[in-house]
Formats: C-alpha cells, structure tokens, sequence
C-alpha cells in the first residue's frame, strides 16, 4: 500500500469515527429529550389551563362589571324619561289648570 493509500485510509477511517461519535451523541441527546418531552409537555398543558383559567375569571369580572355599568346607566336613563315624563304631566296640569280658569 502506498503512502497516498495509507493516508487516504487513515482520513476515511477518522472520518467514520467522527460521524459515527456524532450520531451516538444525537441520539442520546434524543433518548434524553424523548424522555423529558412527556413532562414537559404535561408542565405545559398544565400552565396553559391556568392560564386559561386564570383569563375567564378576568373576562368575567370584566363582563360582571360592565353589566353593572349598563344596568347603571339604565337606571339613569330610565329615572331621566321619568323625571321628563313629571315634567311633562305638571305642564299639561297647569295647561289644564290655565284653560279651566279662562273658561
């Protein structure tokens, strides 16, 4: 065997071990991220329904509190049409009251 041979041989033989050290530590890599992965994703599916959770009591206190805003403001409204309805009726009393006296 020639030099260029041996040489050429040696590099294959290197570059073989490199890949094969390279994929025997992707997959223990992978062993140990397979194994993680359920935890991890039972921590995150556990987060999110807090989170979730958490979100619908504030959008509840959010909708309670504008519901009472609304129920508010409608009692305004309603207590201002009455208070212009007994404007409304005094006038016509005193119209009344008026046109009873001229006649």
């Amino acid at each position: 065997m020639s030099d260029s041979e041996i040489l050429l041989k040696a590099a294959m033989n290197r570059i073989a071990a490199r890949i094969t050290e390279k994929v025997i530590s992707s997959a223990q890599e992978f062993t140990e991220i397979a194994e993680e992965l359920p935890q991890k994703l039972q921590d995150e599916w556990s987060s999110l329904k807090e989170e979730i959770i958490e979100e619908s009591e504030r959008l509840g206190k959010k909708t309670n509190a504008s519901k009472e805003n609304s129920s508010k403001e409608q009692l305004n409204k309603e207590d201002l049409i009455q208070i212009q309805i007994d404007n409304l009726r005094s006038k016509v009393i005193d119209i009344n009251k008026d046109i009873e006296r001229k006649n």
